[in-house]
């Protein structure tokens, strides 16, 4: 579980614990997170935690975002990393271990316009439930997204909105994502086929389920349901 220790000159003022997804930290009252300074902007920073990863992201804030000394627009929160803002400090406490990151650059590793398929005809209007019970529907599918945990562009966030979206290298395509009636699927490429959770995706490809790590071309995804 991770939490801020949150300071205000020096002093401890509050423990936030984080939860999953988004928190959104500024002076306006409806924020998750509120800093009651005047050098705080009204939205700041957003928060994003995904399992026992957090990022945080400076919202075009009037005095800006600093880790350890240093402005940033977006950053991967280390156990112990010191945010400040305005007069207050946040420090970020992890109970979960920090592995090494793959280094790879994940410029090299594309997320390709989707195939061109025809569009799923939109399902019917839902009718009253008549009085003798029916087999029930099969509710939609949640929907479902990328979360990038190595390389440049780690604390990426890529929606999963098509019908599909393929994975891979530029011009070589790895592996895809297929939105389907009940749920995603990851089925593997031409080249360097991907892994889920550790294991290389067999020829008839995997459901993902929320959580599922996914490997390919050097950079680590999460894949989650929203």
């Amino acid at each position: 579980m991770a939490k801020l220790i949150i300071k205000f000159n020096n002093d401890v003022v509050d423990h936030i614990e984080l939860k999953q997804g988004d928190m959104k930290l500024g002076r306006k009252p409806g924020c998750d997170i509120v800093l009651d300074n005047l050098a705080v902007s009204g939205e700041h920073a957003n928060i994003f935690t995904i399992g026992g990863d957090s990022f945080i992201q400076d919202l075009n804030s009037t005095n800006g975002t600093f880790i350890n000394n240093k402005k940033i627009t977006k950053h991967h929160l280390r156990n112990g990393d010191q945010v400040v803002i305005g007069k207050h400090t946040l420090v970020y406490m992890s109970d979960a271990a920090q592995s090494e990151r793959p280094t790879e650059d994940f410029a090299k590793t594309v997320i390709i316009s989707p195939s061109a398929r025809e569009a799923v005809a939109p399902a019917a209007a839902p009718t009253p439930r008549p009085a003798a019970p029916i087999a029930p529907t099969t509710p939609a599918p949640q929907q479902g997204a990328l979360f990038v945990l190595s390389g440049a562009n780690s604390g990426k966030r890529i929606e999963l909105t098509k019908p599909v979206t393929n994975l891979g290298k530029t011009g070589k395509r790895a592996g895809s994502i297929t939105r389907e009636a009940d749920g995603y699927t990851l089925a593997v490429g031409e080249d360097d086929p991907p892994k889920l959770n550790g294991r290389a995706v067999g020829a008839d490809g995997a459901k993902l389920k929320n959580g599922d790590i996914i490997e390919v071309a050097g950079t680590r995804l999460q894949f989650y349901l929203k």
